[in-house]
């Protein structure tokens, strides 16, 4: 009977861009903490193997392609082989150049390097055939003038020219003559291999356009390899003839373009014929072919074996995999998440492969990073939508998990999803429980809406028995996501999460999934640790995106599983640009409305030219209701609308014009400041942006707005039949209100305002016959914080220490005269100096114009001590209820280490003490 296959379970975490400035990746190594790709420009890039975002400028590091890479580990340096023949040392660290290596004389591109640490010694397989040992711990100074003597056959400039020079002073060495093996091979030598023999012998295995394999023995006398072996490869292993003990090989299908160690002693070969060879070490024999799929022969250009699998990287863009024990084939990867055929073959391939590393695949235009492994078929596996167990609690852990709950549809009011929507509410009930909550389940929400999530970390300290007087932190966000949309503005699917550039795409991510999640973990950590200075609850909501759906009654009827909330911290803004960290202490209120004017006389539209005239219409009298609400500016007409709108104070005008400054010197790119106006050098232009960029915040976070939303007629029909009357015509709109504007008095004054301008449009004419069906339901109350309270100082100090930022002082320079006034501006300092002060430095403190019910709800049910704490992670551009909602990993990391160190410090903030039971 024959045993089930494995399975791969691997998948595209993060696709890198490289870019066609760079052309293909030839190359790729990887140190703890970098990435790193050799381009046939001759470029070297590197990206942060936590975050994927790139670390340095492009190094140009050789003039005709940076052709191969090797790493020495021990003594943190990388060294990179191009096609001017030269090979490069670098910092493997700060990717500082050390020194040059010129190759033997004609030696050509460096196609393949392997390091050997025990003999810190360098090999080089090269254009012109040969394989050269450099003695990195003995290399010799370059005799002077002899590299310029030098001219390449290959080249028609000097060995030493081109654009990717040694930088000033750096250190050039040569190849010794005695250390060149020349004609090592009848062709050029595409690989080079540092391993070991079966008898623990040092071993360089090199391969190339001749077909044959061959061992080297590595003396530690610092001696040059000496030839061993030739690997004999069995007919057909190419196109039907086997290599000669001379290594030649008439056939173009026998080329070797890569090898491979595995872990028990097989030496893998990768043929042009798209086969792959397998020799024993042992017995220096072929034990098996691993021939390509049927009906196609796509050339094997690179291998890995690592993590118990064997990889082979191909010219059709794909990767075949194989288990390394039995060699059955296990699937297959691509280089990037896109067709892979117009991706271009797969050149290179690193890392750690198995069931938890990473394996990166370069190839024609992008760098695919998978993670993942393959499971056996008899193991019993976890449900796909499982959280992870609680020691996963690493970065890439930490996005796999992420990953997992995104997959789950969570849209709420939408009855075939509502089961999606319960088990992500039980994902994360499930992660909380493993990761050491004390008490987690489900609390019931409106009757039909989605349930609330509850959590309780109990204080390291321990002390008395939680009761409802027990001081706490409340963590609060939401689980439910916007729905996903057009799907064809989506580059992936909207519920499959994927990694681009440092980002992870995926409906919920930055809203709000990605920030809860964050801080789960966060409080998790500091759990393990012994650090929760006060116990954390968690009421996490499924029904956010529908105005906070029974979570009032839900949370008053568990009111003493709360306890005494000290703090309301949440994760749901945005910061203004892309560099910036924020914190937010402000958001205007909301109400929304609808007006509906019909014609009850008449269930149906009519014809124009039959009724015009004679007959009442709904849509022309809500067109005048409408234009009756706000001016073309925008200033709204209700009577007594800005009457109790707090006054801008002089020192809150100071700090948004630094603000502004701010964010045009340091944002010039930010969505924000782009929309403002283009940046320019020029003086007059930069004062001109930050004028329209003041006024344009103000209006966003200062002052209140209506806004009509859109309009609707009684028929599909009548949008599109320009000869109809309709029957009924409607308008969605909203008002945002702000300090100290009441929710309850703007939304009666609206009300009565529609219905005296509807009562002057009806009097006399056909028009008394319309009927107003009007609908106004306050939201949410507007929110600000004092941010110079002690725990907003301690969350600024805890976003400037994750982020590692300095307090770095705004711009000082004088403010233009030209700037405006806000509205209502005076004299009366109605917000603190001291709030003004903190514009000076990072994080950023900021308002937004939208509205989270929860937040002002929350600080006055758990009144008078409860201070909500709003820390944004997403970036401007996150598109968050858009398509292509995206959030940066490093700001999910660096989130979460806010939360971390926030939470760490809480203690020393806030009352503690138990009082009475509310």
């Amino acid at each position: 009977m024959n045993s089930p296959a494995p399975q791969l379970r691997q998948a595209l975490h993060q696709t890198l861009s490289v870019g066609p400035d760079h052309g293909a990746v030839l190359a790729l190594a990887q140190t703890r903490d970098l990435l790193i790709a050799g381009t046939q420009r001759g470029d070297i890039l590197a990206w942060s193997r936590t975050t994927f975002r790139r670390t340095h400028a492009a190094l140009g590091a050789h003039a005709a392609g940076c052709l191969s890479l090797a790493l020495d580990t021990a003594h943190h340096v990388l060294f990179s082989g191009g096609g001017d023949g030269r090979v490069r040392a670098w910092d493997a660290r700060s990717l500082a150049p050390l020194y040059t290596v010129h190759g033997g004389e004609n030696a050509g591109g460096v196609l393949a390097l392997a390091y050997f640490g025990d003999q810190d010694a360098l090999a080089l397989g090269c254009q012109n055939a040969s394989v050269q040992w450099f003695d990195v711990g003995r290399r010799r100074a370059m005799v002077g003038g002899e590299l310029a003597e030098r001219r390449s056959r290959f080249f028609d400039a000097r060995a030493d020219s081109g654009s990717a020079s040694p930088e000033p002073g750096a250190p050039a060495y040569v190849v010794d003559e005695r250390c060149v093996a020349a004609y090592a091979h009848s062709g050029y030598v595409y690989c080079a291999l540092a391993g070991r023999l079966a008898d623990g012998r040092a071993a360089l295995f090199t391969a190339g356009g001749d077909g044959a394999v061959r061992v080297w023995r590595v003396s530690d006398d610092g001696q040059p390899p000496q030839p061993l072996h030739v690997l004999a490869r069995p007919a057909g292993a190419g196109a039907g003839a086997s290599a000669s003990d001379s290594g030649s090989d008439d056939d173009d299908d026998s080329c070797v373009h890569a090898l491979a160690l595995g872990a028990d002693g097989l030496l893998f070969a990768g043929l042009q014929s798209g086969a792959v060879c397998v020799w024993d070490l042992e017995t220096m024999q072929c034990i098996r072919t691993l021939a390509p799929a049927a009906g196609a022969a796509p050339s094997v250009f690179a291998l890995l074996a690592a993590g118990g699998l064997l990889y082979a990287g191909g010219a059709d863009g794909r990767v075949r995999v194989w288990t390394a024990a039995d060699l059955q084939p296990a699937g297959h990867l691509a280089a990037a998440d896109d067709d892979a055929a117009a991706r271009g073959p797969v050149l290179a391939l690193a890392g750690g492969g198995g069931t938890g590393g990473e394996v990166v695949v370069g190839g024609g235009g992008d760098i695919g990073v998978w993670a993942g492994g393959w499971r056996d078929a008899h193991v019993p596996q976890p449900q796909p939508d499982a959280p992870a167990p609680a020691a996963d609690a690493g970065p890439q852990d930490m996005l796999r998990t992420l990953g997992r709950w995104v997959r789950l549809r969570s849209v709420a009011g939408v009855p075939e999803l509502q089961p999606e929507c319960r088990r992500a509410a039980l994902f994360l009930r499930d992660l909380l429980q493993q990761h050491g909550a004390a008490d987690a389940r489900l609390l019931a929400g409106a009757p039909g809406a989605n349930p609330l999530v509850y959590a309780r970390f109990d204080a390291t300290a321990g002390g008395a028995a939680f009761a409802a007087d027990t001081p706490t932190v409340l963590v609060y966000g939401h689980y439910d996501v916007m729905p996903a949309g057009d799907a064809a503005l989506w580059a992936a699917p909207a519920f499959d999460m994927r990694g681009r550039d440092g980002h992870v795409y995926g409906r919920g991510v930055s809203d709000d999934k990605g920030p809860v999640l964050a801080m789960a973990l966060a409080v998790a950590d500091l759990h393990v640790r012994g650090r929760l200075a006060l116990p954390v609850v968690f009421c996490i909501e499924g029904e956010e995106e529908r105005g906070s759906l029974g979570l009032q009654a839900a949370v008053a009827a568990h009111r003493a599983l709360f306890g005494a909330p000290r703090v309301v911290l949440l994760s749901s803004a945005y910061w203004l640009g892309e560099r910036t960290p924020c914190l937010t202490y402000g958001m205007r209120g909301a109400i929304r409305a609808t007006v509906r004017v019909a014609a009850p006389a008449r269930a149906a539209d009519v014809h124009a030219g039959v009724w015009g005239g004679a007959v009442s219409e709904p849509l022309a009298c809500l067109a005048h209701v409408l234009a009756r609400l706000a001016t073309p500016g925008g200033r709204v007409l209700v009577p007594g609308f800005y009457d109790a709108v707090r006054a801008v104070g002089a020192a809150e005008t100071r700090a948004m014009r630094r603000l502004v400054r701010w964010i045009t010197a340091k944002e010039a790119d930010a969505p924000l400041v782009a929309r403002a106006a283009a940046a320019s050098p020029q003086p007059e232009r930069r004062a001109a942006t930050r004028a329209r960029l003041h006024a344009q915040l103000m209006r966003r976070w200062r002052h209140p707005t209506l806004t009509v939303h859109h309009v609707d007629v009684s028929t599909g029909a009548a949008p599109s039949n320009a000869t109809l009357v309709p029957a009924a015509a409607q308008a969605s709109l909203s008002v945002r209100v702000v300090p100290d504007q009441s929710l309850d008095a703007i939304a009666a004054g609206l009300r009565a305002h529609i219905e005296h301008v509807f009562a002057e449009c009806c009097a006399g004419g056909v028009d008394d016959s319309l009927r107003l069906e009007l609908d106004v339901q306050p939201v949410a109350q507007w929110w600000l914080a004092d941010p110079a309270a002690p725990v907003y100082r301690l969350a600024a100090r805890a976003i400037r220490e994750a982020w590692a930022l300095g307090g770095e002082p705004l711009e000082s320079e004088s403010e233009p005269e030209s700037e405006p006034a806000s509205d209502n501006e005076s004299g009366d300092e109605s917000e603190p100096e001291s709030a003004a002060a903190d514009f000076a430095s990072t994080p950023l403190l900021i308002r937004e114009g939208g509205s989270i019910p929860a937040v002002p709800w929350l600080e006055a049910f758990f009144a008078p001590h409860a201070v909500a704490v709003n820390l944004p992670m997403g970036q401007s551009s996150d598109n968050a209820h858009m398509a292509n909602e995206r959030i940066s990993i490093e700001n999910l990391i660096r989130g979460r280490d806010v939360v971390y160190r926030l939470l760490d410090g809480i203690g020393d903030v806030v009352d503690t003490t138990q009082g009475p039971a509310p």
